[in-house]
């Protein structure tokens, strides 16, 4: 056989076993579990996307109207479709206006908590009136927002408050009325903090939204009923 023959079939036998070797390869990669979760993934994200935009095109074509269903013989009915109406005030009430004072309460109690322990935690003991805790929360910049002093009365943007406090042992509790003259009744909120179940905080509230008996400092519990409170509970989250 010629010199030229043997070369020629000794490169095709050559490009053959690469061929071979290249298609081998191959198979191995498509049958692999790791090109199997590769194209999974692809097509997941593929579907996905054509859904979406699939969804932005019905989106984009679809249109609500508020319709005001008037009577039969209103003579204007052709104009109904262009009239603004506005939106319903839902969050109002005795209930919610309670709960947004309670809120502003809380940080306040809250506050006063932080202020008297970093006091004993730094100083070695309690502050020992109500001006010293005053002072640190001015310095520590711990006053809830909205809350100030104005005409040596502590105010919120919901509640007129009083606080009282007694060093030895440390207690002190928050008596706050509404700005709003019947809005909701006044509420009284003990520290340490007082729970029944360990889901909600027991808090004190008048009977009435007008007028009501302030309890003496620190009254025991049967007094303050007596003055006509009574006992709630406040799931503070």
């Amino acid at each position: 056989m010629p010199k030229q023959e043997k070369t020629k079939l000794a490169a095709q036998a050559e490009t053959h076993k690469k061929s071979e070797k290249l298609a081998n390869s191959f198979r191995a990669v498509i049958f692999s579990p790791t090109f199997n979760v590769i194209a999974l993934v692809i097509l997941l994200l593929t579907v996905i996307g054509g859904l979406r935009i699939y969804r932005n095109q019905q989106m984009r074509g679809a249109q609500i109207k508020f319709i005001e269903q008037g009577s039969i013989n209103t003579p204007d009915k052709e104009n109904s479709e262009n009239r603004i109406y506005p939106a319903p005030e839902i969050f109002k009430g005795e209930v919610y206006d309670t709960s947004i004072r309670l809120r502003e309460t809380g940080a306040l109690g809250m506050a006063i908590s932080l202020a008297v322990f970093a006091n004993n935690s730094e100083q070695g003991n309690v502050p020992p009136n109500l001006e010293r805790i005053w002072a640190f929360i001015r310095e520590r910049n711990l006053m809830p927002p909205g809350l100030k002093f104005e005409n040596d009365e502590l105010l919120s943007p919901s509640n007129v408050i009083m606080v009282r406090y007694q060093s030895q042992p440390v207690r002190f509790e928050i008596l706050a009325r509404p700005k709003r003259e019947g809005a909701s009744p006044a509420i009284l909120l003990r520290f340490p903090l007082v729970s029944l179940d360990g889901r909600t905080i027991t808090y004190f509230q008048s009977a009435s939204t007008d007028r009501f008996d302030i309890p003496a400092p620190f009254a025991p519990l049967e007094k303050i009923v007596s003055a006509g409170w009574t006992m709630q509970q406040w799931r503070g989250d």
